[in-house]
């Protein structure tokens, strides 16, 4: 009997190891090397030379009002981005879920169309037919209604704004998708339970819906997050982290420390300490779901 259940675990790592050594690789190979590069001084066309500092990258980061600025236009960016995905995600999905919804196929394969764009193409596409200020389509519809559109990337109140919202544009399908699956497995005696009882949409989707859904809107609301925090392809297409410095998230500047400065070290420092932020982030985000979830029990 212990030789069977020994054979039984050991089958499953047949299964594991393969993902388990590409994740190594893929994953935990590079980064070790960017903690370690963090710790040292490396510059991008010398690195035989390396001088140890320890944490010295990090104090100089922390104290520098270019990264402090960084991580609140990240921040910012980030949370945008998760509550406008959750939010339209969430009822768009609650829509075509309903059974006088006709054509969901052709609905939610339009839906789908921006995920499949890669973020240069989208944010390209938003900078010069959505954003700009003479002809773009935004402009145009506001000047029908009397309203003057702004230089939306031009201009640094509303470039942040204006990138959050192509953003949110192209990682909104994915919510939808996922949170489509997950209404999917509620049975329809739960809906007809609420309709007895006099709840209303509203009362059916907080009440009834998200409960029933807390696992799969926990799921993807960190892929977005992560997605989010880390999305340099798209803001560099539209702003390039400017005007000024509203749009610089932390994987522009580390760009920047590390291409236009040359200063790896420096580089890799706001890389793993992005890292870092967001395996924190995510480790509450789910402390806080198993909390909820037992006091709900």
């Amino acid at each position: 009997m212990q030789n069977n259940s020994l054979n039984r675990y050991t089958r499953g790592w047949y299964f594991v190891l393969p993902g388990l050594v590409a994740m190594i690789l893929i994953v935990a190979f590079p980064l070790g090397i960017a903690a370690r590069f963090s710790l040292h001084d490396v510059f991008l066309y010398d690195f035989n030379n390396q001088w140890f500092v320890g944490l010295e990258n990090y104090a100089r980061a922390w104290t520098d009002p270019l990264f402090i600025n960084s991580v609140k236009v990240t921040l910012l960016f980030t949370l945008a981005n998760t509550l406008g995905c959750l939010i339209v995600g969430m009822l768009v999905a609650f829509l075509l879920s309903g059974k006088r919804i006709r054509f969901k196929a052709g609905w939610m394969a339009l839906f789908l169309m921006p995920f499949v764009m890669t973020p240069v193409i989208v944010g390209i596409t938003w900078r010069l037919f959505m954003w700009e200020p003479d002809f773009g389509v935004i402009n145009q519809l506001l000047g029908l209604i009397g309203i003057e559109g702004p230089y939306w990337l031009t201009d640094s109140a509303t470039a942040l704004f204006a990138t959050a919202l192509t953003n949110a544009w192209h990682l909104i399908p994915m919510a939808i998708l996922v949170l489509y699956a997950a209404l999917t497995t509620i049975p329809d005696e739960m809906y007809e339970a609420a309709r007895v009882d006099g709840a209303g949409a509203f009362q059916t989707l907080w009440h009834v819906v998200l409960p029933m859904i807390r696992a799969h809107i926990l799921f993807v609301s960190i892929i977005i997050m992560t997605s989010a925090f880390r999305e340099f392809d798209m803001v560099f297409t539209m702003t390039g982290g400017g005007p000024g410095r509203s749009t610089t998230v932390m994987s522009i500047l580390a760009y920047n420390r590390g291409i236009a400065n040359q200063d790896m070290g420096m580089a890799n420092t706001i890389a793993f300490t992005m890292f870092m932020i967001m395996a924190v982030v995510a480790w509450l985000y789910i402390k806080v779901y198993k909390v909820n979830k037992e006091a709900s029990a």
